[in-house]
């Protein structure tokens, strides 16, 4: 890669992690009904970067909007940005490995619903490992992997959106 094109990856991750922060901040002033169900709208920019530059990128969006978005919204260190960026790498590890191996059974939206399932598994597992510990806590299981498949569906409906309408005068390489 040219020092050229290097720049431009840069720029455009920049952007990417941009547009992540923006979205993890605007969904952290939504108020929802449960205080642990969240639409997850960063994903959209953590499966567009997996699709254009791989899982390690996929990874770095994650962690930076994770710490910059926390930090912006005042919970970098507390039990939340635990929570969030655990379950973002292993959402994004997982829809970055499904991607690569599986992408021609997944669709982005089927990867999507993976990475959904995959952050709330995560984060209701260290929930109880660490802050609860009382196995009622997974009675609460259905309602937030009902709540993943729909935010999933939409998240991945959102990325195939983006990636399609991306300028093709945008070189990814």
């Amino acid at each position: 890669m040219s020092s050229q094109q290097k720049i431009r990856h840069m720029l455009f991750l920049s952007l990417i992690v941009s547009l992540a922060v923006i979205f993890f901040v605007i969904e952290s002033a939504i108020p929802n009904p449960f205080p642990w169900l969240r639409l997850g709208l960063a994903n959209i920019m953590v499966m567009i970067t997996i699709v254009l530059y791989g899982i390690k990128d996929g990874l770095l969006v994650t962690s930076l909007r994770s710490i910059v978005g926390s930090i912006v919204i005042g919970t970098f260190l507390g039990p939340s940005f635990w929570l969030s960026l655990s379950g973002g790498i292993a959402s994004a590890l997982i829809m970055g490995l499904i991607y690569r191996f599986f992408s021609s059974i997944f669709s982005l939206i089927g990867i999507s619903i993976f990475g959904a399932y995959t952050h709330s598994l995560t984060q209701i597992i260290l929930v109880f490992s660490f802050l609860i510990q009382r196995k009622e806590i997974f009675y609460l299981l259905p309602i937030i992997l009902f709540f993943s498949l729909i935010t999933g569906f939409v998240n991945g409906l959102a990325a195939l959106f983006f990636l399609e309408h991306l300028p093709k005068t945008i070189s990814i390489e």
